[in-house]
């Protein structure tokens, strides 16, 4: 089984991702079985990273 993500939790002070909070979900997922398989970042148009997609995969095992 296979699921997308998306994660959008910015740091307060800036306007760059929470790589902390992003850690703590891949954390939580992996605890719940889940496995990264991919991180995708997407962009505005001015280049900006305004979110990650993680693709998620699940042994139904």
């Amino acid at each position: 089984m296979q699921k997308v993500v998306e994660f959008k939790t910015r740091n307060f002070w800036s306007s760059q991702l929470n790589l902390d909070t992003l850690n703590e979900e891949v954390t939580k997922y992996n605890n719940q079985g889940w496995r990264v398989i991919q991180v995708t970042p997407v962009s505005s148009f001015s280049a900006h990273v305004r979110s990650v997609l993680l693709l998620l995969e699940k042994s139904n095992s």
